[in-house]
């Protein structure tokens, strides 16, 4: 066992003081960079989050139209296979008639 002196005492007891007080003041120093830093990740996710939203508004309209035009196209199916639908075409494209019908044309 090792004598010290009474300065060398206060001089250990100063030290130890010190080093609880640094010890305080980092963990301190430490737990304020950790709040700073999992703020600035929850603004961070905020943001995305607030983009993810407006992206999903813009995509459920987007389906939305293409549930329409789906609908648009089923029913433009149906009407292909009706007869006015042939006779349509065969008026207008192929400029066909009944035999009974009578073609007025104008003048021009």
């Amino acid at each position: 066992m090792v004598l010290e002196s009474k300065y060398e005492k206060q001089q250990r007891l100063k030290r130890q003081r010190y080093s609880g007080i640094l010890g305080f003041v980092l963990a301190c120093v430490l737990i304020v960079i950790i709040g700073v830093t999992l703020w600035v990740s929850k603004q961070s996710l905020i943001e995305k989050n607030e983009e993810y939203e407006a992206q999903k508004i813009v995509l459920e309209s987007q389906i939305n139209e293409q549930k329409e035009r789906s609908d648009d196209i089923e029913e433009y199916k149906k009407y292909v296979q009706t007869k006015k639908f042939a006779e349509d075409i065969a008026k207008n494209k192929f400029g066909l008639i009944y035999p009974d019908e009578i073609v007025i044309k104008p003048d021009s």
